[in-house]
């Protein structure tokens, strides 16, 4: 699995698992964690890995081959996740919980419902399309308040998408409720939600709050690109968090 690296390697880990098609979701908070040692998942559907499918039990099993070859003579890590990359943090943590030192979700969609993800699977030949449009994957990027060099990378691996890949990453959908060992996972945990998400969104939120060491948090005036958009409002709140846990650890 390929995958990019910031910050010094002797600093404490954390595991960037960005959003679905959107490598450089954390962008805004690559810098924020000087004091870590940063690792970003080329995840199914993005950069290095555009052309591949997401298949969940897959992606597990590489992230998991990934942590304990390279990581973990430091210790355990941390995880945080967006979106789908916030679904694989949930999986990743319920299937080996001994691994990590604490776990972040933010915008973890959990709350699968058939009608939702037919309707997204079958908006992917049209998604697709319009992502193949470099004038507007150029200002999504601005958007996200990229950098120069990370939009044009988005712009080149995005004319590689298919509605194959585009499609699996709903087709795909974690349902908390069919996942094993979630609720008995006493790793630290925090959940965010953006207060302008959608209402699935929210559902998700209140079901990962159902097991006792998952904090939630609705981030206020925050739509689901809030890693994006929100760093200044978010980091403080996720770096109080790490803290605090690192605190409780020593």
């Amino acid at each position: 699995m390929y995958y990019d690296e910031y910050g010094d390697k002797n600093n404490p880990t954390i595991l960037l698992l960005h959003g679905a098609g959107a490598l450089d979701t954390f962008s805004g908070q690559y810098g924020f964690f000087d004091q870590y040692h940063l690792i970003v998942p080329h995840l199914p559907g993005a950069g290095k890995a555009v052309h591949k499918a997401y298949e969940p039990k897959k992606v597990i099993k590489e992230l998991i081959e990934l942590i304990e070859s390279e990581f973990l003579h430091k210790g355990k890590i941390g995880v945080i996740g967006h979106s789908l990359g916030g679904q694989i943090a949930v999986m990743l943590v319920s299937k080996r919980p001994e691994l990590f030192q604490f776990a972040v979700f933010l915008s973890a969609w959990v709350n699968s419902s058939p009608k939702t993800v037919q309707t997204y699977c079958a908006l992917a030949g049209l998604s697709v399309k319009m992502l193949h449009w470099k004038w507007l994957v150029r200002l999504q990027a601005k958007y996200w308040n990229y950098t120069t060099g990370q939009a044009d990378f988005m712009v080149e691996y995005m004319e590689r998408m298919t509605p194959q890949v585009y499609r699996s990453f709903f087709a795909k959908t974690l349902d908390l409720s069919k996942l094993p060992g979630y609720l008995e996972v006493t790793v630290p945990m925090l959940a965010v939600c953006g207060a302008r998400e959608v209402k699935d969104m929210k559902i998700s939120l209140k079901k990962l709050a159902q097991n006792p060491n998952c904090r939630t948090v609705m981030l206020q005036r925050a739509g689901h690109d809030f890693p994006m958009r929100n760093a200044r409002q978010l980091n403080p709140m996720l770096l109080q968090f790490i803290l605090a846990i690192t605190k409780i650890c020593q």
